[in-house]
């Protein structure tokens, strides 16, 4: 400790305790130690952590403090604000540094600044390393979270996320601009994850998943591209999560291939007839913009605290990568009522289905309204629902932990009559095996 610095952050006035975290650029060396926030104790000290997450792209002021964890904006991912570690991850976390007050401001221990190293110093050490230790030169950045497995679909390149181990389980993510699997079910993978094989692909035209020249976007072709990604990964059976859009393949798929699907969780789903909503309107008739994005964002959340304009950067940075747009625009176009007329399923269809389905949906949803989750629970015969109370069109974010709880416990094989736990019929013993020699990183 005895190479580092007390620097000032911020004065101490700026901190409101119980309020947000207050974010500072204390150097111009461009280092990561340079971003600092600021968060008000509960003893009346101050708590000072390095202002990135882990994968480096999320600025945590302007995030939420809620029972002495921090909320970051980007991910919400939480951090503990004496240790710094993830509670959801806790081998994961950021710095934390000493603090004290002096002439009214509030003064962190920084480590010193690195010496700058030109690109040329740079390539020479990768160079040096590589044939020294046979370690290959890095020639990019480490990939983002939201960058997890490639696997060829019918020619297509999918990029997808594969945790834990168990029964499968299958996530399709909803049709946001910007949307990602793992912006969809972030807080939800790593949930699922201690309990099942947790798969969660960007679905075709979204995220980093291939967008082929000259597709057409429809229900059917995007069905026909989950069915082909659970044969690439030699997965015959699993249970399957739909949110809003992604509801209705995940619908789809129980109709229309149903020795495919176990059981079926249902989130704010689309899939049966409604009257498009102003937000739903807004959100596949997006025009990219910062105050459009936040605009949307505030719309599928009760609770506005849980968005901001770092968030909006993060998803407007998303939907505005090349050709990402264009794709979009092209999955909804006007009229969009004709867009939810697509994406229905037929009543007999659904009627049919015989898997046990968990249906969930906020109460105050102004995306995809609650009725329709109401008509999904009148024509699935084994079907139960749960409405959240206070919560808009991200149940999954909103209520993270109670809704990976009821979700957990609704995949769960059901207990045989000597007390223990017996697969799910249809369900394999064990692990899913991985594919061979078919997927990369």
């Amino acid at each position: 400790m005895t190479d580092r610095t007390w620097e000032r952050v911020c004065r101490v006035d700026e901190v409101v305790p119980g309020g947000r975290p207050v974010g500072k650029v204390v150097g111009d060396s461009g280092q990561d130690r340079d971003r600092v926030c600021v968060v008000a104790a509960e003893d009346g000290g101050y708590v000072a952590l390095l202002d990135r997450c882990p994968h480096r792209d999320v600025a945590l002021s302007g995030g939420i403090v809620r029972d002495g964890t921090l909320i970051c904006p980007g991910h919400f991912w939480r951090f503990d604000l004496t240790t710094g570690q993830r509670t959801d991850l806790p081998d994961r976390g950021v710095t934390v540094y000493a603090t004290r007050v002096v002439d009214g401001w509030v003064e962190a221990l920084l480590p010193p600044v690195r010496p700058r190293q030109s690109m040329r110093e740079w390539l020479l050490v990768q160079a040096r390393s590589s044939s020294t230790e046979g370690v290959p030169v890095q020639k990019q950045p480490p990939p983002g979270p939201e960058i997890g497995t490639t696997v060829d679909v019918n020619g297509v390149r999918t990029n997808y996320h594969d945790l834990g181990s168990g029964a499968p389980v299958l996530l399709l993510h909803g049709s946001g601009p910007g949307v990602s699997a793992w912006a969809n079910w972030r807080l939800t993978l790593p949930a699922l994850s201690r309990r099942f094989r947790t798969l969660a692909p960007d679905l075709l035209g979204f995220g980093y998943t291939e967008r082929p020249d000259g597709i057409r976007y429809e229900l059917a072709g995007w069905t026909d591209h989950v069915v082909g990604f659970l044969d690439a990964l030699g997965l015959e059976r699993v249970s399957v999560m739909g949110n809003s859009f992604g509801g209705a393949l995940a619908l789809n798929l129980a109709a229309r291939h149903p020795e495919r699907v176990e059981r079926l969780v249902l989130m704010g789903s689309v899939g049966v007839p409604f009257d498009l909503t102003p937000g739903l309107d807004a959100a596949w008739g997006f025009e990219p913009s910062l105050a459009t994005m936040r605009a949307l964002l505030d719309l599928f959340v009760h609770d506005p605290r849980l968005v901001h304009d770092d968030l909006a950067r993060l998803r407007l940075d998303a939907a505005t990568r090349p050709g990402v747009q264009e794709a979009y625009r092209s999955m909804f176009p006007a009229p969009r009522q004709a867009g939810i007329d697509a994406l229905t399923v037929d009543e007999e269809l659904i009627r049919a289905i015989e898997c046990p389905a968990l249906l969930v949906h906020g109460r105050d949803d102004r995306v995809i309204p609650v009725a329709t989750s109401l008509r999904l629970h009148e024509l699935i015969a084994d079907s139960q629902l749960h409405t959240f109370g206070q919560c808009g069109h991200w149940v999954q974010i909103e209520h993270a932990d109670e809704f990976n709880r009821l979700v957990s416990d609704f995949l769960e094989p059901v207990s045989d009559s000597a007390g223990g736990r017996s697969p799910a019929p249809g369900t394999r013993h064990g692990p899913s095996p991985r594919p061979s020699g078919r997927a990369e990183r």
